[in-house]
């Protein structure tokens, strides 16, 4: 019963070690943590379904392969999307598809968590923040969801970016000058 609890509470260095033996159950592990957050961040920056599923699969196999190198100078977390993130840049480049738009269809809940049945109200006033969310560039959106939905903290985000914090912090302020401008008449009164 006690190896139950330890696979339970294993840090995720502790079974990104594992990985880099080639321990497969270890693996297996860290996909069920990550694999829905890294999906629907892939998903929110290229925007098609089946290609951010191929992009997962890329992310996974690079930490397959990458595992070994992993040198503990960030949380597996950071290095999990820093890897996503990287891997839908060039999906964006090689398809020269930089989208400034997505199909609000194929977007998620901006929540890893199923949002409980909310009203035709909320609906639609979830529909207009994803719409202004979708304008932003993949570099602003980016840097709002990090932030936002997965927690990542300025220093963390610039880690996985690739860039300095003081270009994340700018891209912040853009970001949220930006949604508080087009979302500032959002209200129930207007449906």
């Amino acid at each position: 019963m006690s190896s139950n609890i330890n696979a339970n509470t294993e840090t995720d260095l502790e079974i990104v070690k594992k990985i880099a033996i080639g321990d497969e159950v270890a693996f297996s592990k860290l996909y069920s943590r990550y694999n829905l957050p890294v999906f629907n961040f892939i998903l929110r920056l290229i925007g098609k379904k089946d290609a951010a599923e191929d992009v997962l699969q890329e992310v996974f196999i690079a930490v397959w392969q990458g595992s070994n190198r992993f040198q503990s100078k960030s949380a597996v977390k950071t290095w999990l999307f820093k890897i996503a993130y990287h891997k839908s840049i060039s999906w964006l480049r090689k398809e020269k598809k930089l989208r400034l738009s997505l199909n609000i269809d194929e977007l998620s809940i901006l929540s890893d968590k199923p949002s409980p049945e909310g009203s035709m109200i909320d609906h639609w006033q979830e529909a207009q923040i994803k719409t202004a969310i979708a304008k932003l560039s993949h570099n602003h959106r980016s840097v709002i969801e990090l932030t936002f939905v997965h927690g990542f903290s300025y220093k963390e985000i610039a880690k996985i970016m690739k860039c300095p914090i003081g270009t994340v912090k700018s891209r912040m302020n853009y970001a949220l000058r930006y949604l508080k401008t087009n979302l500032s008449g959002i209200s129930s009164d207007e449906f």
